[in-house]
């Protein structure tokens, strides 16, 4: 499903991926770890194919759903409206569904600079769910996802991850050894 043989990737002089190799097959786990700076997030929009390699192969067989490490949310659009933005249809039902689903059922009118910033990620997390939901997604990419959130609603937002992508691919870049270890499958440290 994802096969990564020899990726390069360099900014300047600066060698952030040298000869990575990965492969997963559908419905596997990868957490990635490491310091900051390492190229976790550049090796996450390789496989996306928002960033290009310098070097090396890859492919990928099915459709992504990438979660961005900041919210990345419009700030004129409701809650509600930000979750449709990335549907093809304004499928308010699925929006509401998946921010009940996030413990936002009461904050789907409101904008976001009334969201605190865990309330601003978890709305871009029900985005994320909506999306790969819509499209089929078969493949998760998730950025750091639940870095806004205290231990207790990330523990939550990871089971909603867990169940809901039982059959899918999920790669996570986190920083905590926790959400590694809870996510299951691979872990690469960088």
């Amino acid at each position: 499903m994802i096969r990564l043989e020899n990726i390069v990737k360099k900014y300047g002089d600066n060698i952030v991926l040298d000869n990575f190799s990965l492969e997963l097959s559908r419905g596997e786990r990868l957490a990635i770890m490491g310091e900051s700076g390492c190229g976790k997030t550049t090796l996450l929009r390789i496989i996306a194919g928002l960033t290009e390699a310098d070097g090396g192969e890859i492919s990928r067989n099915g459709d992504i759903s990438y979660m961005f490490q900041e919210p990345r949310l419009l700030p004129w659009k409701t809650a509600e409206e930000n979750v449709c933005a990335v549907l093809g249809k304004k499928n308010f039902p699925l929006a509401q569904r998946y921010l009940s689903l996030v413990g936002l059922a009461d904050a789907n009118k409101k904008y976001p600079r009334e969201l605190s910033g865990g309330m601003a990620q978890r709305v871009a997390f029900a985005r994320f769910l909506a999306f790969a939901e819509e499209t089929g997604a078969d493949i998760l990419l998730l950025d750091e996802p639940f870095s806004a959130l205290d231990s207790e609603t990330e523990a939550q937002m990871l089971n909603i991850l867990l169940d809901f992508a039982a059959d899918k691919t999920v790669i996570l870049v986190t920083h905590d050894d926790d959400t590694a270890q809870k996510l299951g499958g691979m872990v690469v440290k960088m």
